[in-house]
């Protein structure tokens, strides 16, 4: 759910100093099992009236309202809860919000059959746990009962994998084959001691990466299961309204799409496996963050069709708050136009600068 309107200036997932330019933030963590028609409608009505008209898929499976007034940010939380998006209490929101879970649990009949019941014991020990605990920042805990979506694709501090018949737990490069009975438990165990030492590098940054290939969750993939994801990870109001009216419950994927069981259309969703558009990455740039250099979204888009396949992340500024991994081509905003980077991040050191759009281009047409 929310539960964290956050004021202008501030970084809604790292807490820190940022300018934005569209107000406050709230932040709404679906249930695992997905939002209801009368949910969608609600997030809709929300983002047209108070906020900016638009709506954020992250990177975990939330959503996030910009654009709205400190007074209707503080009420939202409330009439968020009244409805069924979270829990009213900040502090158990708060932990609830640690977890995912493998987005076609339930659908897939490949996908373990407990992995829902496995990710329900783990929310209500979150739940229920200590107050005073708190893990760091982005800290995750995945519930991942493989399937079409292989073990393993899902990324998070705690990751609970079904493998060969089984649940194994992975902390980090740690691998613990305790049990069924044992997992809950040590999964709050390690909970609770990121909780008591923050400043240690997060598991999920030691451990291994995931070597395998995700499917792409676009039009009909699994009898009874259509996905599209969101062109750059946003929708506006009118398509959110739309979902709402077929009546559809709809699950929102780790990867910035949603799966429900029916085909929808919209000019901000993306069905099409083929569509140039998904493989781009892009922040907020300007007008929605003060460190931005440069329209990186609309210079996204602009970029697809010449991309010829190939992935794209343009940030507008050093810090690549969109994505910490790797792109075929990275463009880095400055005063001066882009650096471009192949092949790389957004710390890796650019073979060009200074270069316009038109000049990224011709770079991508000739090489």
């Amino acid at each position: 759910m929310t539960l964290v309107p956050l004021r202008k200036g501030w970084c809604p997932s790292l807490h820190a100093p940022m300018q934005t330019h569209d107000g406050w933030l709230v932040r709404v963590t679906p249930d695992l099992e997905g939002l209801k028609p009368a949910q969608l409608a609600f997030l809709a009505g929300k983002a047209e009236g108070e906020g900016n008209g638009r709506i954020t898929l992250t990177m975990r499976g939330n959503l996030q309202l910009r654009g709205f007034g400190e007074t209707a940010a503080r009420r939202f939380a409330t009439e968020a809860a009244n409805i069924g998006l979270g829990l009213a209490d900040p502090g158990r929101e708060t932990r609830r919000r640690l977890l995912f879970m493998s987005p076609l649990a339930g659908l897939d009949s490949d996908c373990a059959r407990d992995t829902l019941e496995l990710a329900r014991e783990v929310e209500s020990a979150l739940v229920a746990g200590e107050p005073h605990r708190k893990p760091p920042e982005k800290y995750g805990v995945a519930v991942d009962g493989g399937g079409f979506v292989p073990s393993g694709a899902l990324r998070a501090d705690l990751m609970l994998r079904h493998e060969e018949g089984g649940w194994v737990l992975y902390h980090g490069p740690d691998r613990h084959a305790v049990g069924r009975a044992a997992l809950v438990p040590l999964v709050m165990n390690l909970v609770a001691s990121a909780s008591l030492t923050p400043g240690v590098e997060r598991a999920l940054h030691r451990a291994e990466p995931y070597a395998g290939r995700r499917p792409l969750l676009m039009g009909a993939f699994l009898p009874g299961c259509f996905g599209a994801l969101a062109v750059l990870g946003e929708i506006d109001a009118a398509t959110c309204h739309m979902l709402a009216e077929t009546g559809a419950n709809v699950r929102v994927t780790p990867w910035r799409g949603i799966v429900l069981d029916r085909p929808v259309k919209a000019p901000d969703l993306m069905t099409d496996p083929q569509d140039c558009r998904k493989a781009l990455i892009a922040c907020p740039g300007e007008g929605g963050c003060a460190q931005a250099a440069s329209p990186t979204r609309l210079d996204a888009l602009s970029l697809a069709p010449a991309l010829s396949g190939r992935s794209l992340h343009v940030s507008g500024c050093a810090k690549g708050c969109a994505s910490r991994g790797q792109s075929n081509v990275t463009l880095v905003a400055r005063e001066t136009g882009y650096d471009l980077i192949w092949n790389g991040t957004v710390t890796d050191r650019p073979v060009e600068t200074g270069l316009g759009v038109e000049d990224v281009r011709r770079r991508l047409r000739q090489r």
